[in-house]
C-alpha cells in the first residue's frame, strides 16, 4: 500500500496539486488492500494529500473501517457532520488550495458539494490511478494467477457435469456455487449458452434452454481473490460436432495463438486484435465485433484495450485477456479467452483449462 500511496503523492507534487479526493470504489479498494468495498455502493471516499490519508465513511461502516485501516485517519460522515464540512475543515487545516477529484467518477450531487468548499481550486483529475493499476505488481499477479487456477478448476468441473437434460441457468449456478466455495467470489455472473445462443457474447443464461445431443456449449467465468479477477471461456461440443463447427474451432484456436505470440512489450493492443482479425477474415469468416482483450486486475474490464480505434501500448508486467471469436448469427458462436502476463521476454499464459478433447460423450 505505502508503494501505491508514494506514486500518487509524486503525481499530485508533477500535476501541482495538493490533495487527490477518490470516489471510484475500485480505486479505494486499490489503495487500501480492503477487499470488503463493494464497487457498487458509495460507502467510503478517500482524501490523499501531501501529508495524510483520510477514509470517509458512513456510521454502517465506522466501526469496520475504523478498526481495518489503522494507516487512514478514518472518519466519520453523520447527518450532523456532512462530508463537504469534513473537508473544509481538513482543506483549511492542510492549507490545501487545488483539490484534485475524479472527473470520471463523481455524480452531479457530489460535485455541486464540493463546489461549495471555500479557498480552493476545483481540478478535474482523469486516470491518474488508473494510469498505473495498469503494470501490476508480483503480488497482484500471484493474486490473479490464484483466482486463474479456481477458473481452470470450475471449468474442469463444469465439465464434467454437462449432461443432457441440464438447462443454461443450472449449470451456470452451479459454476457460480463452486467458483464461490474456492475463492472470494466470482468476478462476474457465468456466461452460459447452448447452441445460438453462443453467437451473443454476454448472454444471460436461460432456465427454459436444455441440453440436447449433439450441440454446442460455451461457458465463459471469472473468479475474484483478494480483490484480483480471473476470466477465461472455453467451448465445447455434446456427442457430434459438425465438420463446419470443428473448423471454426480451428480457427478461432489460430488466430488466439498468432495473436498471443505477437504481442511484446512496445506492440500496440490494435496490431495484436488486427492479426487476428485479419487471420479469421482470410479463412472467409467474420470479424468479431470486439475487441481482441482488455486488462484483468481488480476490475474484469480495465485498460489496456486491445482493439481498433485505441492507442494502447503494451509493456512488461500488463495483464489482459486474449479472446477472439466467430459468430454466426442464428448458428453458433466460438470464443476461446486466455488471461496472459507480458513479461520482458513476451506472454505467459496465465489459464491452463485445455483447449483440446473439447467433444464430450
Amino acid at each position: 500500500m505505502y508503494k501505491k500511496i508514494y506514486k500518487i503523492r509524486q503525481i499530485l507534487k508533477n500535476e501541482n496539486l495538493d490533495c487527490l479526493f477518490i470516489s471510484d470504489q475500485t480505486n479505494v479498494s486499490y489503495l487500501t488492500d480492503f477487499k470488503g468495498i463493494s464497487p457498487n455502493e458509495r460507502e467510503c471516499f478517500a482524501l490523499i494529500t501531501i501529508n495524510n490519508l483520510y477514509l470517509f465513511t458512513f456510521p454502517t461502516y465506522f466501526e469496520l473501517y475504523n478498526k481495518e485501516f489503522s494507516n487512514f485517519i478514518v472518519i466519520n460522515i453523520t447527518p450532523s457532520k456532512k462530508l463537504h464540512q469534513i473537508l473544509q475543515e481538513i482543506i483549511g487545516k492542510e492549507e490545501i488550495r487545488s483539490f484534485g477529484f475524479e472527473k470520471a467518477n463523481i455524480t452531479m450531487s457530489e460535485y455541486e458539494k464540493l463546489g461549495c468548499l471555500q479557498k480552493i481550486k476545483l481540478v478535474p483529475a482523469e486516470n491518474l490511478i488508473e494510469n498505473f493499476r495498469v503494470i501490476k505488481e508480483e503480488q497482484e499477479i500471484t493474486n490473479i494467477r490464484k483466482a486463474a487456477n479456481i477458473s481452470d478448476k470450475a471449468m474442469k468441473y463444469g465439465r464434467g457435469i454437462i449432461k443432457a437434460g441440464i438447462s443454461e441457468k443450472d449449470l451456470a449456478l452451479k459454476l457460480e456455487f463452486f467458483i464461490k466455495k474456492q475463492a472470494d467470489d466470482i468476478a462476474f455472473l457465468p456466461i452460459v449458452a447452448f447452441n445460438s445462443h453462443s453467437s451473443i457474447p454476454h448472454y444471460l443464461p436461460s432456465d427454459k434452454t436444455l441440453l440436447i445431443d449433439n450441440s454446442l456449449i460455451l461457458i465463459d467465468i471469472g473468479a475474484k481473490i483478494n480483490n484480483y479477477c480471473s476470466d477465461i471461456t472455453r467451448v465445447f461440443f455434446y456427442k457430434s460436432p459438425s465438420s463446419e463447427q470443428l473448423e471454426v474451432y480451428e480457427t478461432v484456436k489460430k488466430a488466439q495463438e498468432l495473436a498471443i505470440n505477437s504481442v511484446k512489450p512496445g506492440i500496440s493492443g490494435a496490431l495484436a486484435d488486427k492479426i487476428a482479425k485479419d487471420y479469421i477474415i482470410s479463412k472467409g469468416y467474420p470479424e468479431y465485433m470486439h475487441g481482441l482483450g482488455h486488462g484483468v486486475g481488480i476490475n474484469i474490464h480495465e485498460d489496456p484495450r486491445l482493439k481498433s480505434g485505441r492507442d494502447d501500448i503494451l509493456s512488461k508486467n500488463m495483464v489482459f485477456s486474449i479472446e477472439p471469436g466467430i459468430y454466426l448469427t442464428g448458428k453458433y458462436g466460438i470464443r476461446i479467452e486466455d488471461l496472459v502476463v507480458l513479461r520482458e521476454k513476451g506472454p505467459i499464459i496465465i489459464s491452463k483449462a485445455p483447449k483440446d478433447n473439447i467433444i464430450l460423450k
